[in-house]
């Protein structure tokens, strides 16, 4: 298993392993659509010889839910429930807080249980259909106590799970039992403040089995020399977003101005965020410049709290003996929706790195080093406008393939330096699938193609050598396009074709996906796609916190 400091709070996007569904199953919006409550979550369990499971311990928690180690009782509300299957194994949890949830059911008589994953959507009943109980597994490891104080206690906790374990304070061994299949994170909580709680993902659970983690070791937070509160405003005089926002990747950007260069390493290597509990935060480094007194780091940060300025985590560094703990796959979760992820800032001419865990990495045609340029967010990648292009191997059929009338999400910051009155590519998948362009109507223009029917397109107004965020947003059979964090267009124009839809092309950065024509000229950075319809909150903070004169983040 892989340890880290870093937690993966798991939530998102993805299919329940053995269903089988008589009935539609809903999918997720995706993050960032605020506090509405939903009608309720409902599935119906089974054995594996068919028949219905009856009053089985059904568990709903929010997916970033930690079991408290006081072990009084849990409260119940609106985000934790508990209740029983009925006579024909069905439940239905109503009036449910939208969110990320993990849904654990139980039969402890037999030792089988299975975990539902997903959110919570709002005005509809996400029904997860039938699914089959499977024998449960066993999750066991060893703490390193020794440099503990002998009173100090150590629990093991699961996110998602109302499951909190001591660990054996004459071993440092832990086991949790009654663990249904699936992939887990587990925190290691110190209950002395002054150590560093440590989260050990990607732990994978099998029937029948144990599965054991390599010995966690303990690090107290003195051991970090420098720290540093990073403050969220979303105020209006701030980023001005008034609804809570989920699992936000926040960007923190490091000058000669606010921060120390020569108190860290020279590779940055001893950066950490935590939270005021302690828990580490994921982040990745994009760049880190020490003689010049650069740097770009991303953070998950589990809620983002609208209209609000008190919230803040902290920065740590100046340990000389941190081994590196960024974790891009922890902060652009493919498992929440990030599929593809691509910061541009790579300087060495021949590559353009995904971010996520699908590792969708760029293959650059007529580029090189000197193709680097000063983007909206470090570096950026500039475009000759006839012969410079960008594609992602693999992404031909990938889980960039998004149906007709789906939910997803492409958005980049760019810089055209031509308007011409010609079409010119951002990214695209086939100019019959999707994509992003500058059309010849001096338009930015998001468009999905419908088969047999032909390009629907939403436009918004372009301009000229200037940096601007641009998002097109698929949500069903509605679509609509953003600019610098605004709503500028809903409507869809139709442009009649009778081809057949086309999704077998690789996506490609820079011109038209498989044809020779529609080269970008100018600068594009920040480049993602994603399996879900974002919210105008969400768009809005994005743009917020990544403009050159971010409004976000502060320092105190």
């Amino acid at each position: 298993m892989n340890k880290r400091l870093t937690p993966i709070i798991l939530s998102g996007i993805f299919a329940v392993a053995a269903m089988v569904s008589t009935c539609t199953v809903q999918r997720v919006a995706g993050p960032g659509t605020g506090s509405e409550t939903t009608n309720g979550i409902a599935a119906t369990i089974r054995y594996q010889d068919g028949t219905p499971v009856a009053n089985a311990s059904v568990k709903m928690r929010p997916s970033n839910y930690l079991s408290d180690t006081s072990a009084l009782p849990v409260a119940r509300s609106a985000s934790i429930i508990d209740t029983i299957t009925d006579s024909l194994g069905r439940f239905v949890i109503p009036n449910v807080d939208s969110g990320d949830y993990a849904i654990e059911v139980l039969d402890k008589n037999r030792s089988e249980g299975t975990v539902f994953r997903g959110s919570a959507l709002k005005n509809q009943l996400t029904d997860w259909g039938v699914t089959f109980l499977n024998p449960v597994g066993v999750i066991s490891g060893s703490v390193n106590i020794a440099q503990l104080p002998d009173s100090a206690t150590v629990f093991v906790q699961v996110f998602g799970l109302d499951r909190v374990e001591r660990i054996n304070r004459e071993t440092g061994n832990f086991a949790i039992g009654n663990i249904a299949e699936g992939n887990y994170s587990i925190r290691v909580l110190p209950s002395r403040a002054t150590y560093l709680p440590q989260t050990v993902d990607n732990v994978v659970v099998s029937a029948n089995r144990t599965t054991t983690v390599d010995t966690v070791n303990l690090t107290a937070i003195s051991a970090w020399y420098n720290s540093k509160k990073v403050y969220l405003n979303t105020t209006p005089s701030g980023a001005d977003v008034a609804v809570d926002i989920y699992r936000f990747p926040v960007l923190l950007r490091l000058t000669k101005d606010n921060f120390d260069f020569l108190t860290a390493r020279s590779d940055g290597e001893d950066i950490r965020f935590i939270k005021t509990d302690n828990t580490a935060l994921p982040f990745q480094i994009e760049r880190w410049d020490a003689v010049n007194g650069l740097a770009e780091i991303w953070i998950s940060v589990d809620t983002v709290f609208g209209n609000n300025t008190t919230q803040y985590f902290t920065m740590l560094w100046g340990n000389p003996d941190a081994a590196s703990a960024e974790n891009s796959g922890a902060v652009f979760d493919t498992g929440m929706g990030f599929q593809g992820v691509w910061h541009m800032s790579d300087v060495d001419g021949v590559s353009c790195t995904d971010a996520t865990d699908n590792h969708y990495d760029g293959t650059l045609y007529a580029m090189s080093a000197a193709s680097s340029a000063s983007g909206a967010i470090g570096g950026a990648r500039r475009f000759d406008g006839a012969t410079n292009y960008i594609v992602m191997s693999n992404t031909a059929d990938s889980k960039l393939n998004f149906p007709q009338n789906g939910r997803y999400t492409v958005s980049a910051w760019v810089n055209t330096e031509v308007m011409d009155l010609d079409y010119h590519c951002i990214v695209t998948k086939s100019n019959q699938q999707y994509g992003l362009q500058l059309n010849n109507q001096n338009m930015w223009q998001f468009f999905e193609f419908e088969n047999k029917q032909g390009w629907a397109s939403t436009d918004a107004p372009a301009s000229v050598n200037t940096w601007k965020y641009v998002v097109g947003v698929r949500s069903g059979a509605k679509q609509y396009i953003y600019v610098d964090g605004a709503l500028a267009d809903s409507v869809i124009t139709l442009t009649s074709d009778p081809s057949i839809r086309y999704t077998s092309d690789n996506v490609c950065i820079g011109k038209r996906a498989s044809e020779t024509n529609r080269w970008w000229k100018g600068m594009i950075d920040e480049v993602r796609i994603c399996s879900w319809s974002s919210s105008i909150n969400w768009i809005k903070l994005c743009y917020m916190n990544q403009k050159p004169n971010d409004a976000l983040v502060t320092f105190k």
